[in-house]
């Protein structure tokens, strides 16, 4: 019963998350203005939270270096993830952004030995094949191959953030999620210059709307779930994002759905899938063993 309550509340927060590629693309404001403003709503809500327990007081010199690297990752990600959005598609973005999963493999193999199977890497190719197929060409003559680009670069840091946060597990999950958000600010700080403010009133919506619903309900709802549900189901709960991002993009922008992005969709969110299944099988077989 308490995990069809967490499910719930997980695809709640997978629902919210993605409305963001939508919204990103949908408003005039660039992608500096775009993340200040997440970033400093963000901010302002966790903050008298994070204050409140008094634990921030207490970590060591090393523990807010950890936080400084966590958010100046989270920094970059968030920055090459807006410039994929505005130089493709709100849908094509979201399909690269979801490689995240197979370029964590990759990371934890690199960094932490962890062996990776043939079946593994067919599943990384797989998904990788999907990014190509709906790529008008080979070759960064075109605004969607660029973008393509930017949001494998930029699933590559997504994917990097769990091993950091890992290695910062001595610090609160709170403070952890404040310190992310407070260090990715100060990074976008000296980037005020290429900001935008200008802005027509539904753009000021869109950016309240991406600050409150996209960044500090769905992360505050996806932090308690992934947290208390088993690994597995936040996984496949997790690559609903793709489909529902390609969803509101027909919905809301227009965006034609060709055979192309659905065969991409289908390579990127079924590898993923059968790797996050055959790992949680495999797992299972070792606890046996």
């Amino acid at each position: 019963m308490a995990n069809g309550r967490l499910i719930l509340i997980a695809l709640c927060a997978v629902v919210a998350m993605s409305l963001a590629p939508v919204l990103i693309k949908a408003t005039e404001a660039n992608e500096v203005t775009i993340a200040l403003s997440r970033l400093a709503i963000a901010v302002l809500v966790f903050t008298p939270f994070a204050v409140w327990q008094g634990r921030l007081w207490q970590l060591s010199g090393r523990q807010w270096l950890q936080l400084a690297l966590i958010g100046l990752v989270f920094a970059v990600h968030w920055l090459t993830y807006f410039m994929s959005i505005k130089l493709s598609t709100s849908a094509v973005a979201a399909l690269a952004i979801t490689t995240y999963g197979v370029q964590y493999l990759f990371l934890a193999w690199l960094f932490n030995g962890e062996r990776v199977t043939r079946v593994e890497w067919l599943a990384v190719g797989g998904c990788f094949a999907g990014c190509l197929v709906v790529s008008p060409a080979l070759s960064f003559d075109n605004d969607v191959s660029r973008g393509i680009a930017v949001g494998l670069f930029s699933a590559l840091l997504y994917a990097a953030l769990p091993l950091l946060h890992q290695r910062a597990s001595s610090i609160r999950t709170l403070d952890r999620t404040w310190g992310q958000f407070f260090f990715a600010l100060l990074f976008f700080v000296p980037l005020w210059p290429q900001s935008d403010w200008a802005l027509a009133e539904v753009d000021a919506y869109q950016l309240l709307l991406l600050g409150l619903l996209c960044t500090v309900v769905a992360h505050g709802l996806w932090v308690k779930s992934s947290t208390e549900l088993p690994a597995i189901y936040s996984s496949i709960i997790y690559y609903f994002y793709l489909p529902l991002a390609m969803a509101g993009s027909v919905l809301f922008l227009d965006e034609a759905l060709t055979p192309q992005k659905l065969l991409g969709a289908a390579l990127v969110v079924g590898s993923s899938l059968a790797l996050s299944l055959y790992r949680f099988r495999r797992a299972q077989v070792l606890e046996k063993d």
